[in-house]
């Protein structure tokens, strides 16, 4: 609907551009037809353009809340596991908990929302191993492809080793996700010390400048 809306819009200023220019033209005003009919383009681009940076945006954002709530996602699964539940009441009982907090004023969390969207397909009929490769392949990041087929072959033909799997996958991504942090850390630092060596070349600067004219005027 967004998407329509921005060419319409695009296709109207482009339309209207053309019929400013013709009309300018008409009247030997070239160059004030030439600058309408630019700006006329330049702004149908900036129409199209904005809806595509803005999904762009959108999905780097959803990319990176998937990345670091992964760890989170496993480990409650494993717990309600460890605690006795099935996989499907401990899915369940994730997205009951989530669907709580959002009434509570939680902002939507991508990964649960994810999780919610596979809970209704359950309820609505989907198998459950189809649910959880689907919600794998939806959020389309490796840690959520393997773990939906981890899933899937779980419900498909049974595995023993299922919680086990998961405290290793949980475990993993906790050190992922540690590792994620420190080059964040180190990189701010980097960013960071930019700005203290320019102020310190600046520094030397302004105490030299002034030594080295007056050592140039002594002699």
């Amino acid at each position: 609907m967004k998407h329509r809306r921005s060419l319409l819009g695009a296709c109207s200023l482009v339309s209207a551009g053309l019929f400013a220019f013709a009309f300018l033209i008409g009247q030997g005003r070239r160059q004030e037809a030439l600058l309408i009919l630019l700006a006329g383009l330049a702004g149908a681009a900036a129409l199209l353009y904005l809806p595509v940076q803005k999904k762009k945006e959108a999905d780097k954002k959803k990319r990176e809340a998937l990345e670091r709530d992964y760890s989170q996602m496993v480990t409650l699964l494993s717990l309600y596991m460890t605690a006795g539940l099935t996989l499907r009441s401990s899915w369940e009982e994730i997205v009951k908990s989530y669907e709580e907090d959002k009434k509570s004023g939680r902002e939507a969390v991508p990964v649960y929302e994810e999780m919610l969207i596979t809970w209704r397909d359950i309820k609505g009929g989907m198998y459950e191993d189809r649910a959880y490769g689907a919600f794998g392949r939806r959020c389309c990041l490796p840690p959520y492809l393997r773990l939906g087929g981890l899933l899937e072959t779980y419900v498909r033909q049974g595995n023993k080793e299922l919680l086990l799997l998961l405290e290793q996958e949980a475990s993993a991504s906790l050190v992922q996700a540690l590792q994620e942090v420190r080059k964040k850390g180190e990189k701010t630092g980097t960013r960071l010390l930019i700005p203290l060596i320019l102020l310190f070349a600046l520094t030397l600067l302004i105490v030299m400048v002034p030594a080295f004219m007056s050592l140039k005027a002594g002699l």
